[in-house]
């Protein structure tokens, strides 16, 4: 037990023992004050809501009166931006409408004129036409060409040489038949119905 008592009089226990009360002192004294400030509020909770609520009415009253300042101050000047808009609104439309009736009356001219130069120049075409016409002379008929007859060229048919006889093939090329002319057909054959 001499050891228990050593231990429990050492230094580092004491340090230790003495955090351990410090720790707890410093809850306790933050539990008193929690428990003042509570009932501080529980008691004496009408005065700062009261506070309150007279310096939010103060903000309020001068918020409303900066405002109508600014209402008093922005409103003539917006009627008359909105005066000054329509003036110049009608003027533009007044000015656009001219300008379209002008352009319409002088495109309407414009057309008139150039629809009597057409029908000029028509009756000059008209007239040139028909000059040309009575002066120049009957074209000549084209003569008919007639298809020419192609002609076709005769095979020569060879004759196999006999392999047994070797003066066979200058005899077989002697007598060898000799193709029949061909004839050209004749123009009533060529001519294509209308």
């Amino acid at each position: 037990m001499a050891i228990m008592t050593e231990i429990q009089n050492s230094q580092v226990v004491r340090a230790y023992r003495q955090g351990w009360l410090a720790w707890l002192g410093a809850h306790k004294t933050a539990f008193d004050y929690a428990q003042d400030g509570v009932s501080k509020l529980v008691n004496g909770r009408e005065e700062p809501v009261e506070e309150l609520v007279q310096k939010g009415e103060e903000v309020e009253g001068m918020a409303q009166g900066n405002i109508d300042k600014v209402r008093g101050y922005v409103e003539p000047r917006i009627n008359e931006a909105t005066a000054r808009f329509n003036e110049v609104s009608e003027k533009v439309s007044d000015v656009r409408n001219k300008v379209i009736s002008r352009v319409s009356a002088e495109s309407t001219d414009r057309v008139e004129e150039l629809s009597a130069e057409v029908a000029k120049l028509a009756k000059s075409v008209t007239a040139l036409s028909r000059k040309v016409n009575t002066v120049a002379k009957p074209a000549k008929k084209a003569a008919v060409k007639r298809p020419v007859a192609k002609k076709t060229v005769a095979k020569k048919v060879v004759a196999k040489k006999p392999v047994a006889k070797k003066a066979a093939p200058k005899a077989a090329a002697k007598t060898a038949p000799k193709a029949a002319p061909v004839e050209a057909p004749k123009a009533s054959e060529t001519k294509v119905a209308a």
